[in-house]
């Protein structure tokens, strides 16, 4: 399949974050890392505004691509242990330097906060069972504990020294065996 000029602009904007950071995702370095003119930019995202959306959309779009390949199938397909494996997975390894600061981006502007959102409305454990009493509660911060680690996992080189492969391996297979499986008949599948 073709990619749309709209993927291959976005494309190199994640480059570009990549080398030298947001702040580095001009029209004028776009244009010579995608080989479009600025017109034909602007015509795809008529403000810087709409472009930095659009790259937090191009990366969500492409975690939640992994996340239903890992799942074997989309959010609403699959049960809540199938989505935790997924995430566990899709966050096993360490974080790209545009990722990460894709992600960071994301906590200062609602709207960019809102393209991220959606993904883990569907993906995520809830937290909203952390304070219940009984397993209900017991299961929900069983899973929250697992997708905190493994975004602990993802972010842990930019933090402290690098994992090795076979570390990473290690760890990715202690998480998978810490998802609790719900067996408790009448239990919300959705933790």
């Amino acid at each position: 399949m073709r990619t749309s000029k709209r993927d291959t602009i976005l494309a190199a904007a994640v480059d570009l974050i990549e080398d030298a950071g947001i702040e580095a995702v001009t029209y004028e370095a776009l244009s010579d890392a995608c080989g479009l003119s600025k017109s034909g930019l602007v015509y795809h995202f008529p403000s810087r505004q709409e472009l930095v959306l659009g790259i937090h959309r191009y990366l969500a779009d492409e975690w939640e691509k992994e996340l239903e390949t890992a799942a074997g199938g989309a959010a609403d397909e699959v049960d809540a242990a199938t989505r935790l494996r997924a995430i566990v997975m899709t966050l096993s390894h360490s974080a790209t330097r545009a990722e990460l600061l894709v992600q960071l981006d994301a906590t200062t502007d609602s709207s960019s906060a809102g393209i991220w959102d959606e993904v883990d409305a569907r993906w995520m454990p809830s937290a909203a069972e952390l304070t219940a009493d009984g397993e209900d509660g017991e299961l929900a911060r069983a899973a929250y504990l697992v997708q905190i680690a493994a975004d602990g996992l993802w972010v842990h080189d930019y933090v402290h020294r690098s994992l090795t492969q076979v570390q990473r391996q290690a760890l990715t297979t202690s998480l998978l065996a810490m998802i609790p499986e719900v067996t408790v008949s009448g239990h919300s599948e959705g933790y």
